[in-house]
């Protein structure tokens, strides 16, 4: 039997996405970290070395490799907070080296890493997108995908990479800008290093307030969004169109990205960024 891709999509995602979903709505805070094969090489690097970088450019540093590897020896055991792997990490032997080594946690119940991809890719990401423009919402991310058009109440501009070395910054702004009158969602797109902010934000503010690793699952919709394989399997894309009244605070939408105004595709430019350049699967989170 052959291997399932990373791109079928499964009972297993979609179940976690109705949960998150449904927590959203009713305003019960959650957390969400996830781990792709980036994640545990720089965490398999604390311990070796090696160097290097991920597909989006963020180095294996080994303090946030540290951090990383801490974060699964010594997991945060609580009902509302959700560690989320991706499967193709036990597929490419990431998992039996790093239980070689003496670095895994078995013990953890994973989720699936690729619950907002697959969302995307079928069109079920568009109830989260409806529920940011309702709640009270953050978004978490680099200027390139600042220009996407919902309707954050609050934005916070992170480093477009190795944002890991900003990580006390970007959490005491996320912090001043939480909401005192309701369950704020914070939503990250920070790489790597979402792990410790999300973790350092849960700790302080996990019982009031939901942060969310969110992923690429954006870059489709801006002018500058790094090419992932997931770009391909698109089958609806997000409708940005929306009745905000007083929340109307988000930035003009970007008309240019992996979609064209008629919802065309435009893939041309992100195609030839991956035949530049060889990376691993990663690019698919």
């Amino acid at each position: 039997m052959s291997q399932r891709s990373v791109h079928d999509v499964t009972d297993w995602s979609r179940k976690f996405f109705d949960k998150v979903i449904a927590d959203i709505e009713a305003d019960k805070p959650l957390s969400v970290l996830r781990y792709g094969d980036g994640e545990l090489t720089c965490m398999m690097h604390s311990k070796k070395g090696g160097g290097g970088v991920n597909y989006d450019g963020d180095l294996y540093s080994p303090i946030l490799g540290n951090m990383i590897k801490d974060s699964i020896m010594n997991p945060t055991i609580a009902d509302n907070f959700h560690y989320c792997l991706g499967e193709h990490c036990h597929q490419i032997g990431l998992i039996r080296d790093l239980t070689r080594d003496r670095i895994w946690n078995a013990s953890i119940k994973f989720e699936d890493a690729f619950v907002f991809v697959h969302a995307g890719m079928d069109g079920r990401l568009q109830k989260l997108v409806d529920l940011l423009n309702q709640k009270h919402s953050i978004f978490v991310a680099p200027e390139y995908l600042q220009t996407l058009p919902i309707a954050f109440n609050e934005r916070v501009i992170s480093p477009k990479n190795n944002s890991f070395g900003k990580k006390d910054d970007i959490a005491k702004e996320i912090i001043s800008k939480l909401s005192e009158n309701e369950t704020s969602v914070v939503v990250c797109a920070l790489g790597m290093s979402a792990i410790p902010i999300i973790l350092n934000l849960y700790r302080s503010n996990g019982s009031k307030h939901t942060f969310i690793d969110i992923g690429s699952v954006f870059d489709p919709y801006v002018e500058d969004g790094k090419y992932r394989s997931h770009f391909e399997k698109i089958k609806t894309k997000l409708n940005f169109k929306n009745d905000t009244g007083n929340k109307g605070r988000n930035r003009q939408a970007s008309s240019k990205g992996a979609f064209n105004n008629d919802g065309g595709r435009k893939y041309n430019s992100h195609r030839k960024r991956k035949k530049a350049s060889k990376r691993s699967v990663s690019e698919a989170l």
